[in-house]
C-alpha cells in the first residue's frame, strides 16, 4: 500500500517548534510518510544535519535523523518554484511573538504554497497581525501545556508532558463558505491524527481563540512577576503581597475577555494561575529566562496585549500597565 506523503515545515523551530516537529518527523505509521522541514537558527541547523535531533524526556531520548533543516527559505523557495506540485500540508509558526510580522513576510512565498498556516505561539491577539497578510480561512491555531527548553543545539529537553487543543480562529469564517467547510474539518482531524500519533495528547475545540485567553490568564498572573523579582513561579506564592498583585492582573485581564465577549469556561483563574504556579514551583518562566539572557520578551503580546485591548475599550488595568511598561524598562536596560 502505497503512504500518503505529508510535508510540514516548521518556521522559527526553536524549542516548541522543534519539540512538535521532532515527535512529527519520529513517527512511524503505515499510513503516512512524512517530510518534516525546519527552519532555524544556524548553530541548532548544523548540530541537527550532523548529529539529529535528540529529544529528552525524564530518562528516554529520541534520536531523529529524518528532518530537513535550513537556516532560511531561499533554498525551499526554489524547490516550490521549481516542483509544480511543491505544496506544505502544514507549515507552523514558531517564532517568539514579537518576530510574527517579520517571519511572516520573510516566508510568504512558502506560505502561499501552503494549505494550512499553524499558529503555535504563546500570547492573544497573533492571528490578527497575520491575518493582515495570510488568508483568515487558512489560519489554525494551536495552544498547548507542554513545555520545552532547548539546552544546547540539536538537545531538547521535554521538561512538561501537558495538553494540546487546536482548532480555527476564524471558524466562522469558514462555516459561512460550505464548499470548505468539510475539507476544512478533514485537514483538522489529519492534524489531530498525526499529532496523536506523535504522542501529543490533543482535542479539537470549537473556540480556540477561549483557549487563547485562559492560557494568557495564567501567563499575566506569572511570567511578568518572575521576571521582576527574579523568582521561581512557586517561590512567587511564598509572598502574599505578590499573590495579591497576580490575581489583580489576572482580573483585570479577565475583565477585559469578557468586555470582549469571550466566552469563557466557569473557572476561578486566579485559583487557576496559583495550581499552575505550584504545580511548575521550580520552574524559571520563560520571560524570566528572556531577561537573564539579555533577550526581549513577549510582553506585548501577554500583559501588554491587555493592556492595548484595555485602552481600545475605555477600560483601566493599572496592574498590567505597570507590569508592561516595567519589563520593558527591564528589557531596556538588559538588551
Amino acid at each position: 500500500m502505497n503512504k500518503k506523503r505529508i510535508r510540514i515545515g516548521f518556521i522559527g523551530a526553536g524549542s516548541i517548534g522543534s519539540l512538535f516537529g521532532g515527535y512529527l518527523a519520529n513517527i512511524k505509521s503505515e499510513l503516512y510518510e512524512l517530510e518534516v522541514i525546519f527552519f532555524c537558527m544556524k548553530d541548532h541547523a548544523e548540530a541537527i544535519r550532523r548529529d539529529g535531533l535528540k529529544i529528552y524526556k525524564n530518562n528516554d531520548v529520541k534520536e531523529i535523523k529524518s528532518i530537513e533543516v535550513y537556516t532560511d527559505e531561499k533554498d525551499v523557495e526554489g524547490r516550490a518554484k521549481n516542483e509544480e506540485d511543491f505544496r506544505f500540508d502544514y507549515i507552523f509558526l514558531t517564532t517568539k511573538t514579537y518576530d510574527i510580522e517579520k517571519a511572516v513576510l520573510q516566508y510568504k512565498k512558502l506560505i502561499d504554497v501552503s494549505n494550512w498556516f499553524v499558529i503555535l505561539q504563546n500570547g492573544i491577539g497573533n492571528e490578527e497581525i497575520i491575518s493582515q497578510y495570510v488568508l483568515k480561512s487558512i489560519l489554525i491555531r494551536i495552544v498547548t501545556s507542554n513545555g520545552a527548553f532547548l539546552e544546547s543545539p540539536g538537545k531538547l529537553i521535554h521538561t512538561g508532558e501537558g495538553f494540546t487543543k487546536i482548532g480555527f480562529p476564524y471558524l466562522e469564517l469558514i462555516r459561512n463558505n460550505p464548499s470548505e467547510l468539510e475539507k476544512a474539518k478533514f485537514d483538522l482531524a489529519k492534524l489531530k491524527e498525526l499529532l496523536e500519533l506523535a504522542g501529543l495528547e490533543n482535542q479539537i475545540v470549537n473556540d480556540i481563540n477561549k483557549e487563547s485567553w485562559e492560557k494568557v490568564f495564567v501567563n499575566v498572573g506569572i511570567n511578568a512577576f518572575g521576571a521582576l523579582t527574579n523568582l521561581k513561579n512557586g517561590q512567587l506564592l511564598e509572598s502574599e503581597g505578590l499573590k495579591h498583585l497576580m490575581s489583580e492582573a489576572v482580573k483585570e485581564a479577565v475583565q477585559v475577555a469578557k468586555r470582549k465577549k469571550i466566552q469563557l469556561s466557569d473557572k476561578d483563574f486566579t485559583v487557576e494561575t496559583y495550581n499552575v504556579a505550584r504545580r511548575t514551583s521550580n520552574n524559571k518562566n520563560s520571560m524570566l529566562q528572556d531577561i537573564l539572557n539579555g533577550m526581549t520578551t513577549e510582553i506585548d503580546f501577554i500583559n501588554g496585549r491587555v493592556l492595548k485591548y484595555a485602552k481600545d475599550l475605555g477600560i483601566d488595568v493599572p496592574i498590567n500597565e505597570l507590569l508592561t511598561h516595567l519589563i520593558k524598562g527591564l528589557e531596556s536596560s538588559s538588551i
